[in-house]
């Protein structure tokens, strides 16, 4: 047998060295000692999250709602309790959800310091999913407000408590930023738990980046029937500050919610997909008109498909009842709709709504042309969705007010 050449035997004996290294080196890896500046590093980035953490944590307070059920034959009254966040924006404004405090008869709040006292509700936003708390007898430390919205890969620190009233926090990014018509909502990597919607999300330098919300979608009102639509397990999100501000400038302008009106009644309408089981959205159906309403003025017909608001897909009524409601009064809005299988476009100003809750939101009422800005399927209120199982959607065809 031919004896290999010099420089073909020095090739060998590389590879097979190569490999000998392959085969050890992560069980050095493993042995070796982590690095100085790794360390260092390490010990830096979490002395900067307790620092953050614990100058923010005075600011975050326990929400608690009170709510009692009727008496009804054989069945005593009863006082339930619905247990959240809430993060101080003033020395006794209290900024939450409003799925914390919806439908509420009493709201407390609850100071790290164990200080409980009740405050009111002195706006709400359902559509935007906010509420404003005023407690009085404090004087609290407040958060500043970022003045840059979060945007993806951006650092995260969450805050809350739990149901217990035990403070959380995890450490985490911004994954995804949804954007759409006048709103917008953050996906975090954060782990939250019960109790953490109305917590602080903040950015790195401690400040208020985003409300923590503890489910995708407006919130239900008490006593509403469950719907089959919920917020996938393993997400977090939060209400950015681009939305929150203009909601407490909203209040502080107007002592009111201001949303918009656009006065027509639609439902949902599908087309099947590839599959016979898969529906596909394709817009809101109009079902009535209201007189005189900014709809009726661009002349809008029962039967009308609305596929587009301000250049954004309309696939749900939700949609369009979330994008009108946010746009607020007096905007001059561009709408795309098909009628008899002709595309037709216009534009409108909106009115203002009558009520900052939609009638969606209001348990004890039926749906009525144009006497709101939402509609039932509350929990389609986010419908640039993150994922393939946020995609699907009720296939209810109940009519929808806005």
């Amino acid at each position: 047998m031919p004896r290999p050449r010099p420089d073909r035997a020095v090739r060998a004996s590389v590879r097979i060295a190569f490999a000998a290294f392959m085969l050890l080196a992560p069980a050095a890896l493993l042995l070796a000692p982590v690095p100085v500046h790794a360390q260092a590093t390490l010990s830096a980035i979490e002395e900067d999250v307790e620092r953050i953490a614990r100058r923010a944590r005075p600011c975050v307070l326990t929400v608690i709602a009170q709510r009692s059920t009727p008496a009804k034959a054989g069945v005593p009254r009863r006082t339930l309790n619905r247990v959240g966040s809430g993060v101080a924006v003033t020395t006794n404004g209290v900024l939450t959800t409003a799925s914390v405090v919806l439908g509420a008869d009493h709201v407390y709040v609850v100071t790290d310091n164990h200080l409980q006292v009740e405050a009111r509700v002195v706006g709400m936003d359902p559509v935007r999913n906010l509420a404003l708390l005023r407690a009085e007898n404090l004087e609290l430390s407040s958060l500043p407000l970022a003045n840059k919205r979060g945007e993806s890969g951006d650092w995260v620190i969450a805050l809350g408590n739990s149901y217990g009233g035990s403070p959380t926090q995890s450490v985490g990014t911004v994954a995804l930023r949804f954007d759409e018509p006048g709103t917008s909502l953050l996906q975090l990597t954060n782990e939250v738990h019960p109790g953490n919607s109305g917590g602080a999300a903040l950015n790195s330098r401690g400040e208020l980046l985003g409300l923590v919300q503890g489910e995708l979608g407006a919130p239900e009102a008490p006593g509403q029937t469950e719907r089959a639509e919920r917020r996938p397990g393993g997400m977090s999100f939060a209400i950015p500050i681009d939305v929150i501000v203009p909601f407490l400038d909203d209040l502080a302008k107007y002592q009111r919610v201001r949303h918009g009106f656009f006065g027509v009644s639609a439902r949902g309408a599908f087309v099947n997909g590839a599959d016979a089981s898969e529906r596909i959205p394709i817009g809101a159906l109009v079902e009535a008109v209201q007189p005189g309403s900014p709809a009726a003025r661009m002349g809008l017909r029962k039967g009308d498909l609305i596929v587009a608001f301000d250049g954004e897909r309309v696939e749900y009524p939700e949609q369009l009842g979330r994008w009108v409601a946010v746009a607020g009064p007096g905007v001059e809005v561009s709408l795309v709709w098909v009628r008899d299988e002709i595309k037709q476009e216009g534009r409108t100003r909106l009115d203002e709504a009558a009520s900052a809750i939609p009638s969606w939101m209001r348990v004890d009422s039926s749906p009525s042309t144009g006497s709101g800005p939402g509609g039932p399927a509350a929990e389609a209120a986010r419908d640039r969705r993150p994922s393939r199982a946020l995609r699907e959607r009720t296939e209810s065809a109940d009519t929808l007010s806005r």
